[in-house]
């Protein structure tokens, strides 16, 4: 009996999981990595582009493009190699999103925190 209410009380502590819905008009616009140089930029034809100008890189001479997709808080990146043209796909959960700020969580509980700048 003690096992039994033991296993109740430890599946009652956990915190349920939220869930946000993002529309893909709220990731349009350029975004900065927080306390970094580097920014994404999500276009509406689902498509974008990322790159850090830490490392003398500007958006028009930034070669790392991607597709994108929003399904409900799934954000998916695919990117294109160069060589084969093989997508390498990179699935992210927005965690908030609001007209200046976004939180991502990747699979490996990694978040990363941006800001909108236009």
């Amino acid at each position: 009996m003690a096992m039994v209410l033991l296993a109740l009380l430890a599946a009652g502590c956990h915190k349920p999981e939220t869930h946000i819905t993002v529309e893909p008009e709220q990731l349009l616009g350029k975004w900065q990595k927080d306390g970094s140089q580097e920014y994404w930029r999500y276009r509406s034809d689902s498509t974008g582009v990322t790159w850090d100008e830490a490392e003398d890189v500007s958006e028009e001479e930034s070669n790392l493009t991607f597709e994108w997709t929003i399904n409900g808080d799934r954000l998916t990146h695919v990117f294109r190699g160069e060589q084969g043209n093989q997508a390498v796909p990179k699935v992210y959960t927005v965690k908030e999103i609001s007209e200046s700020t976004m939180r991502w969580q990747d699979d490996y509980s990694m978040e990363y925190s941006f800001t909108k700048t236009e």
